[in-house]
């Protein structure tokens, strides 16, 4: 596996907030059912341990703690349809019109027989209304308000540098000693809310336990997030990076390796120490309520290796990636992947990829209605080798995330 992953692991004890407070419960060994599931509540709660179904949700009930979730449902078919398993019961309008069908049935997931199930028309208007009313919908359409004139730039692929103020939702993330100046840049991550940064979560994996590295107290290294920043071993680009230092950072509940190794539901969320004043050089990105399966070309962005076994680049560079089906993804990357929260992105022509260093980082597209702003597809995730032709690398879909991603950063606000 490429070694853009952080390599130092620990055993897993994740402390979530609750809803928007500062009251934390710490839950041993995060969730290794990969349900696509949304966080709503924790508390602590002295009980044996057993498990309560119901129709939208879930509650698990094991030693001192309680945990709600609730399932995410995933929409198909440009919001026309709904990922089900092909049952009478999940998805009978298929079930018993096979044969009517046949090879014109669409799927979310052929090979575990999940399809995607037509909505009732009235339906597909309720999920176009609720998917424009969502909160971070409409700080989108905020952000564009503030933004109504911009540069734009065109896709280019193999790397090249990024122009002053193109991406200014970027963020570089480090760790930094104790009573030391220097820093140590690992990770990428995306500016989403002033005081929100979405990344990946095995960007955040340290040898301490969470308490220890937000404690400045304790003597460990802690964490740095710069934003605003072109080149960082420059003083005379046209750049206006601030450091921000990290109060909180939350964990996607369901992280954890694989049984190959590989993550699943690699992202995460980082809780600034104040509010991002937005500036040309400071600017947040939109996230997709879609899969964004549509988009065959997507960018990337970041300051990682510019070649296996490279050295990171010290300028922020930009490539252009081609979305690689997931047949091809299973052919080609040796991990298992999980296609409804992740997928493939490389080239078939050039060496063009992401590399060490850009975990954490966006892939994304021009945001469809506003022009001045980008809409992150997904994550960066890991790779094998990069830089290989015809070998993509693998990111994390955010969609089915979006409910988590909003109760976790705008809480009450929605």
């Amino acid at each position: 596996m490429d070694p853009r992953r952080l390599i130092n692991r620990r055993s897993r004890s994740w402390s979530f907030p609750l809803s928007d407070s500062r009251t934390y419960l710490t839950i041993g060994n995060a969730l290794t059912d990969h349900d696509y599931i949304t966080t709503i509540a924790l508390a602590q709660f002295r009980f044996g341990c057993e498990a309560m179904n119901s129709l939208h949700r879930t509650l698990l009930l094991c030693g001192l703690s309680v945990l709600v979730v609730e399932s995410v449902t995933e929409y198909c078919d440009n919001g026309t349809g709904k990922c089900a398993s092909l049952t009478s019961a999940d998805c009978p309008v298929i079930f018993y019109n096979w044969h009517l069908i046949g090879d014109r049935v669409k799927y979310c997931d052929e090979s575990r027989d999940i399809v995607c199930c037509p909505l009732p028309k009235h339906s597909q208007n309720q999920l176009s209304v609720s998917t424009a009313n969502r909160i971070s919908a409409r700080e989108c359409r905020r952000y564009s308000e503030i933004w109504r004139t911009c540069a734009s730039t065109p896709f280019i692929v193999n790397g090249t540098k990024a122009a002053p103020k193109e991406y200014p939702f970027m963020a570089l993330i480090g760790t930094r000693n104790r009573n030391s100046s220097n820093i140590r840049w690992d990770c990428g991550g995306t500016l989403i809310h002033p005081k929100y940064i979405l990344t990946a979560a095995h960007c955040l994996e340290s040898t301490e336990t969470k308490s220890e590295r937000l404690d400045p107290a304790f003597d460990s290294p802690k964490f740095v997030v710069r934003l605003g920043e072109l080149d960082y071993s420059s003083t005379i680009d046209d750049a206006r990076p601030e450091d921000f230092e990290i109060v909180n950072y939350v964990v996607h509940p369901s992280y954890n390796d694989g049984e190959d190794g590989a993550p699943l539901n690699d992202i995460a969320l980082i809780e600034l120490n104040r509010r991002v004043t937005f500036s040309e050089y400071i600017a947040p990105a939109c996230l997709s309520s879609s899969p964004g399966n549509e988009h065959q070309q997507l960018t990337a962005v970041g300051w990682g290796h510019t070649r296996y076994a490279g050295t990171p680049s010290t300028h922020l560079r930009r490539v252009t990636l081609e979305r690689f089906s997931d047949e091809q993804c299973h052919e080609r990357v040796s991990q298992t992947i999980e296609p409804r929260t992740q997928f493939c992105a490389g080239s078939r022509t050039s060496s063009a990829d992401t590399c060490n260093g850009d975990s954490g980082g966006p892939i994304f597209v021009q945001h469809p209605e506003f022009n001045c702003l980008k809409q992150i597809i997904g994550i960066t995730s890991y790779g094998q080798v990069c830089g290989t032709r015809n070998v993509p690398s693998v990111y994390t879909k955010i969609y089915l995330y979006i409910d988590w991603i909003e109760n976790v950063v705008w809480g009450t606000e929605k």
